[in-house]
């Protein structure tokens, strides 16, 4: 009956480490251009990870601004309505007044311009009775003259004394209405203004975001791309070095 021997070859650890050291000696290019491949698609990732994080916190901090702004001016547009709603009440109002004084105005106007009329076709006898209803005085006809007392007389100058002043009075105080008309009126124009400057803020705000949107899109989708060119240069320089260790 045959026996079968079986040997077993033992290599020695220093044989082993100069084999290993002898290989990479002879892949010292390839082991380098690796490790330069892994260290730098590592960092690069990194990198593109730490912007698509900022620009992702720059889009937050941005929405959260622009949703503060939207309400700020939500507010103030819901006080700026309530005060128009007011102003317009006002001015309705004060336009019905003012069509009212306009009203008594004319017929004062008129009721004087016929009285007149009269007056100049009264008799002594009638001037005097219209003498004694305007000024309250007692004044006496007598034949075409009009006997006044002194207290009558004194009583008449005073009150033709206030006349021109009573007439200025009301041309100045014409002035200053006319003058709270104009600013009446450039306060209305400053309205129309301000309202015009907040819908141009809010547009503003809205192409600030969409511009922010876009910009992290932007950065996310070179990130992608990055990626993807660092994935094919470690796929090329892997082939490349299977290729020359076959060789």
């Amino acid at each position: 009956m045959a026996t079968t021997t079986t040997s077993t070859a033992t290599t020695p650890t220093s044989t082993l480490i100069t084999e290993t050291k002898s290989w990479l000696l002879q892949h010292e290019r390839i082991i380098i251009v690796a490790l330069v491949l892994a260290f730098g698609t590592f960092g690069l990732d990194k990198v593109y990870n730490v912007e698509a994080a900022r620009a992702d916190a720059k889009y937050t901090a941005a929405q959260q601004q622009l949703a503060d702004a939207k309400a700020n001016s939500a507010a103030q547009a819901l006080a700026t309505s309530q005060m128009t709603q007011q102003y317009q009440a006002l001015v309705q109002a004060l336009a019905a007044q003012n069509a009212s004084l306009n009203a008594s105005i004319a017929q004062r106007t008129a009721s004087g311009v016929a009285q007149r009329t009269t007056d100049a076709s009264l008799p002594v006898a009638g001037v005097a009775a219209r003498w004694d209803d305007i000024a309250g005085t007692l004044v006496t006809p007598s034949g075409d003259t009009i006997v006044v007392s002194e207290a009558d007389a004194h009583k008449t100058l005073d009150m033709l004394e206030q006349v021109p002043i009573l007439v200025q009075n009301l041309a100045d105080e014409t002035k200053i209405a006319g003058n709270y008309l104009a600013e009446v009126q450039k306060g209305d124009l400053l309205t129309n203004d301000l309202n015009a400057q907040v819908t141009g803020l809010n547009t503003q705000l809205a192409d600030q975001t969409k511009a922010c949107t876009a910009q992290v899109a932007a950065v996310k989708a070179n990130a992608r791309k990055s990626k993807f060119k660092i994935a094919l240069w470690a796929y090329v320089a892997g082939f490349l070095s299977r290729q020359m260790l076959v060789k």
